[in-house]
């Protein structure tokens, strides 16, 4: 509220008004972008059972009234870092596969992606990997779901090369399979402390998968 001379009373803030060159909203956003990123670094370093909403909120050098403007609880802020992290590799994924030129393999530009992704960013990688497997039901439905999109992204693939294949019946299993394959080999990297090795895997993982889309 600000103070209105005329009323000698305070007086609505104007929509939008703008502090340091931001307005309300895209202060909040900021705030809470900085909440959950702390959280991701939180949890990749102490691990999901270890970390406490303090913790969170000490390496994001603010309140825990903040905290709880936008989090209930340390389940929540789970929620949104893995939502984060997932949201960020799937778009990574995304982008990579449809600027891909008519000369690339889209499989080996988007597998190329999708572990370039998790190297670059090791904190997400690990929630994304570990920390966030099995800590609710809602966290578990959101890992289901972008791992459905990632699958269905790998169909596509599929049916520029066999499009039969591609609209069977056991089509979108083995899609998820794949994005298994994949999976895996990133969670045994990071459990033994060699993520930094992903992209001397990409050529084999690229040679797995194509092998199981090439038409028989």
């Amino acid at each position: 509220m600000v103070a209105d001379p005329r009323r000698g009373a305070a007086a609505p803030e104007p929509l939008g008004r703008m502090y340091a060159g931001k307005s309300a909203e895209e202060r909040r956003a900021d705030q809470r972008r900085r909440i959950v990123r702390a959280a991701i670094e939180e949890f990749a370093a102490r691990g999901y059972h270890r970390t406490s909403v303090e913790d969170i909120v000490r390496r994001a050098r603010t309140s825990r009234s903040a905290f709880y403007a936008f989090f209930d609880n340390r389940e929540d802020a789970m929620y949104g870092a893995l939502q984060t992290s997932l949201r960020a590799l799937l778009d990574a994924v995304r982008r990579a596969v449809f600027a891909a030129g008519p000369a690339d393999d889209p499989v080996a530009v988007g597998i190329g992606a999708y572990v370039r992704h998790l190297c670059e960013d090791p904190a997400a990688a690990a929630v994304v990997l570990l920390e966030g497997v099995g800590t609710s039901p809602e966290v578990n439905a959101l890992r289901s779901r972008t791992r459905r999109d990632l699958a269905d992204l790998i169909r596509d693939v599929w049916a520029e090369r066999d499009p039969e294949a591609a609209a069977a019946p056991q089509a979108r299993a083995i899609s998820v399979g794949i994005i298994g394959i994949i999976t895996e080999s990133m969670v045994h990297l990071v459990e033994t402390g060699r993520l930094a090795e992903g992209p001397d895997h990409v050529p084999a993982l690229v040679a797995a998968v194509e092998r199981v889309l090439s038409p028989r």
